[in-house]
């Protein structure tokens, strides 16, 4: 992490003061024990675990989140070149996703995101190998990878509506697409509701309250939603990488691969179900940006070395200095 500091704030304060309670026992706020023990347990236990060796929970946090990275650019590989069959589109998509700024961003070394992310990506990709080689073991890779993902942040979890959605557009008679999505439901809620129905009988908490704070803070403060907010995110989130992206859909296009959009649209819409959460943030979008990746790794693949290497130096250029053109560049909105 590139200007890490191990200073907690914020929501990295209150996973320190869950582990601490988790590790140790003692005090905790409900705030804090809702939001981050009810909903990322698998990350605060595992930080709980590495921090027996490093003996501090921020930089347990960060081991944490770096050996997720890691995992996390080899799934987006190997789901990639699931989908597009060539390792230069899954190579190039890779970089694109490895160098992202709110990947590589150091405030994020101290959160359960790159968990979430790693799970989302992970399952979807057995999900897609399902969908390609209808083999039933991929089915249930898909949803077991789900099903732990959820317990390290919630959208670890949604990758069961791309299985969902690739399902309906797989050729299944429509008595086993609806057979194997509710089979799915289920097998994916037995844990996830056992989780919170044993935290609600010991604290009284449930998610919907968690939901209620959001969605809360989101009509108290107006700055946390709105178009003007929402292109910003998108420009930072993806900056040069939307002319890549551009690029790719022309190319898309040109090819028509039937069997890879059906991939591509039904792995679209959880893309932008960020835009329900009451609050939007860029590292809730970065589901998107591991999209606009996928496509626009295919377009770069079919560019000349003397465009993609300048290209591809650009954008890694701009990620790793955007905190400092965040301050310069001065939006007149």
């Amino acid at each position: 992490y590139i200007g890490y500091s191990p200073e907690l704030k914020k929501d990295a304060a209150q996973y320190l003061e869950a582990a601490n309670y988790l590790s140790r026992g003692g005090q905790i706020t409900t705030s804090s024990l809702l939001n981050r023990v009810l909903t990322n347990p698998a990350f605060v236990y595992s930080s709980i675990l590495i921090n027996y060796f490093v003996k501090d929970f921020s930089s347990s946090f960060a081991v944490v989140n770096i050996i997720f990275y890691i995992l996390l650019i080899f799934a987006f590989y190997f789901l990639a070149l699931e989908i597009y069959k060539e390792k230069r589109v899954a190579f190039l998509g890779s970089i694109l996703v490895a160098v992202n700024y709110y990947i590589i961003d150091p405030t994020m070394s101290h959160m359960s995101d790159m968990g979430g992310w790693f799970f989302f990506v992970f399952s979807t990709y057995w999900a897609i190998k399902y969908f390609n080689a209808l083999n039933r073991k991929f089915y249930y890779y898909s949803v077991l990878v789900a099903s732990i993902g959820v317990f390290f942040q919630e959208y670890g979890g949604l990758a069961l509506v791309n299985l969902a959605l690739l399902i309906l557009f797989s050729n299944f008679s429509n008595k086993q697409k609806i057979k194997d999505i509710i089979r799915a439901g289920l097998l994916f809620m037995i844990p996830l509701l056992s989780w919170h129905l044993i935290f609600y009988f010991k604290y009284h908490l449930t998610y919907f309250d968690r939901m209620l704070d959001a969605a809360f803070m989101g009509l108290t403060d107006a700055e946390t939603r709105g178009l003007i907010l929402l292109i910003k995110i998108f420009g930072w989130l993806f900056s040069f990488g939307w002319l890549a992206f551009l690029f790719g859909v022309r190319e898309e296009l040109k090819i028509m691969d039937k069997n890879r959009l059906k991939i591509l649209l039904a792995t679209l819409p959880i893309a932008f179900l960020f835009l329900i959460w009451p609050v939007y943030t860029q590292r809730i979008a970065v589901v998107l940006m591991m999209w606009l990746s996928l496509v626009a790794g295919f377009g770069l693949s079919r560019v000349k070395w003397y465009l993609l290497y300048p290209f591809l130096g650009i954008y890694i250029w701009f990620n790793y200095n955007i905190r400092f053109l965040l301050d310069k560049i001065n939006l007149p909105f």
